[in-house]
């Protein structure tokens, strides 16, 4: 009966090694210190944004770090998933590194989010989370990013992150999303800001939100749309510069009570936009401060992307590599994502006009990208 025990323990342990990634760091500032990364949104290509940063942190400056995917019941990496397993790790996480968009998961992958922020957990977050949730029944549907109820209005990136979408808000797309690039650049009025040191001007593929600075935060990076994708100075003059990044150091809890607690929101993020090394320096930056760990930042700090990053098109729904599992991404010579990998929703040959002109549309802005990608 013990070895029948101990055989389900350790399969178990096992499902649970399998269905999380973790980058264990050896050396550094970070030594001791543990990161959880949640990536799972159906746009941005956060699955190739957070194992990126996941194993700079921990190779580069020693930190533990565990990423965690929306996965599909093969135990795949599948963007937008209605499942997070792992989600248990933040009871001992120092730092949550968080992207997400339209969320829909169990009741207890949710009750390890609420208690990590419950108990008032720093975080970094991206892009789309903001809003983070939709269509969540039931003791976490206040978390929804269009809930109404006085008791948490704008659900949990309202809550924490200053902002949710819509409209009504602030928060919409500014420019041409998936066709104008931007142009991030530091507040001069926040030069100071430790999350700032070294940050110069960077460019990102990803399309500008419309974000008004949350009451109580520090504006650190403006946004200047451009009339090209790429980097050019060609800037849409009739796109005045709004805030893009910003920091706090308190939000509110599902419970409703104010936390003294550290948190950055960033409105880019897509995984092209980490090629830029500006980008990589400004998270980096953002999720020591967001620690405490201010002191350990520099101008100089080592963001230099370990192993191969070979990042896909970011675009609703399809574009991202396929059949990848968290264990593929292992080892600091990995490749993000996998080289041998299928990208999903490529279609070249197809007589079927929709969806050529899908492929053509998505790659139209991104030229060497495609010549990289059509290679496989």
């Amino acid at each position: 009966m013990k070895l029948k025990f101990l055989s389900l323990l350790l399969a178990v342990g096992s499902l649970q090694a399998a269905e999380s990634l973790v980058y264990e760091g050896e050396e550094g500032i970070g030594k001791g210190k543990h990161i959880v990364f949640l990536a799972n949104d159906h746009e941005y290509r956060s699955e190739q944004s957070c194992p990126l940063m996941a194993k700079l942190m921990a190779k580069n400056h020693g930190f533990r770090c565990t990423v965690l995917f929306g996965l599909n019941e093969d135990g795949e990496i599948n963007p937008g998933a209605k499942s997070v397993p792992g989600t248990e790790a933040l009871k001992d996480a120092d730092m949550l590194f968080f992207f997400a968009r339209f969320m829909e998961l169990p009741d207890e992958q949710v009750d390890h989010i609420a208690n990590y922020f419950e108990r008032g957990g720093p975080a970094v977050a991206l892009r789309t989370s903001t809003h983070c949730f939709n269509g969540q029944k039931g003791k976490w549907s206040k978390f929804n990013f269009n809930y109404k109820g006085e008791d948490y209005p704008g659900g949990l990136g309202k809550q924490i992150f200053g902002h949710t979408w819509g409209k009504n808000d602030g928060q919409q797309h500014y420019g041409g999303n998936h066709k104008q690039g931007n142009r991030m650049i530091p507040v001069k009025e926040s030069a100071s800001h430790p999350i700032l040191s070294g940050v110069e001007m960077a460019h990102a593929y990803s399309g500008a939100y419309s974000s008004s600075l949350p009451a109580g935060a520090t504006a650190l990076m403006e946004v200047q749309v451009l009339n090209t994708f790429d980097p050019s100075d060609k800037i849409a003059k009739n796109k005045p510069l709004v805030t893009s990044c910003w920091c706090r150091e308190e939000y509110t809890a599902p419970s409703g009570e104010k936390k003294k607690a550290r948190n950055v929101y960033a409105s880019y993020g897509a995984s092209e936009d980490l090629l830029d090394e500006n980008t990589r320096r400004l998270f980096a930056n953002a999720t020591l401060w967001a620690m405490g760990m201010e002191e350990s930042i520099k101008p100089d700090l080592n963001v230099e992307i370990v192993g191969e990053f070979n990042p896909s098109p970011y675009t609703t729904g399809s574009f991202f590599f396929k059949g990848v599992k968290p264990a593929d991404l292992a080892g600091w010579e990995s490749s993000i994502m996998p080289k041998d990998a299928e990208l999903a929703g490529l279609d070249t040959e197809n007589k079927n006009e929709k969806k050529q002109s899908r492929t053509a549309r998505v790659f139209k802005n991104r030229p060497e990208m495609a010549k990289k990608l059509l290679k496989k």
